[in-house]
């Protein structure tokens, strides 16, 4: 399958690392839905191998970002794997575990048609983000959202796993 656009690759992974930087987290990710409302990691920012992140997609509502984007607005636990409102995929189940993420925040991308993906920042277990660094995380997301849709092709060639 062909990369993605050259365009996209650069606005997330700028906006991945801006908000690991800011946020001061172990991992920050950005997934954008496909039309049929699976999300995929398009970019990541953190310790660790990130093309175990990159592609990997979620189902409607499973993870944080999942959440995130079926709720349109911030989501967040302090240790997602013990969360039972929130179901995990056994691929960021594995991801979590190995890097030791287990606190996560998202926020919404929000576009014309709706919401366009979620960004996400992952951390040790317990960590609590206060309103100030959820509001930070909305903005970033909202102000990145324009460049992120412009070169987002939902039905054009996205990183994939079989």
């Amino acid at each position: 399958m062909p990369p993605q656009a050259p365009d996209l690759a650069a606005a997330a992974q700028r906006l991945v690392t801006e908000a690991r930087a800011r946020l001061a987290v172990g991992r920050a990710a950005l997934f954008l839905r496909r039309p049929d409302s699976t999300l995929v990691c398009v970019a990541t920012a953190g310790q660790g191998d990130e093309t175990a992140w990159v592609g990997q997609a979620l189902r409607a509502g499973v993870g944080v970002a999942g959440r995130t984007v079926a709720e349109g607005r911030p989501v967040w636990s302090p240790d997602l794997l013990a969360d039972p409102r929130i179901p995990v995929s056994p691929w960021l189940r594995e991801r979590l575990l190995a890097e030791g993420l287990r606190s996560v925040l998202a926020a919404p991308l929000p576009a014309a048609a709706g919401t366009l993906g979620a960004l996400g920042v992952l951390d040790g277990a317990g960590r609590a983000y206060t309103e100030v660094e959820t509001r930070l995380l909305a903005d970033l997301a909202r102000a990145a959202a324009p460049a992120i849709e412009a070169a987002w092709p939902p039905s054009g060639p996205v990183p994939d796993r079989p």
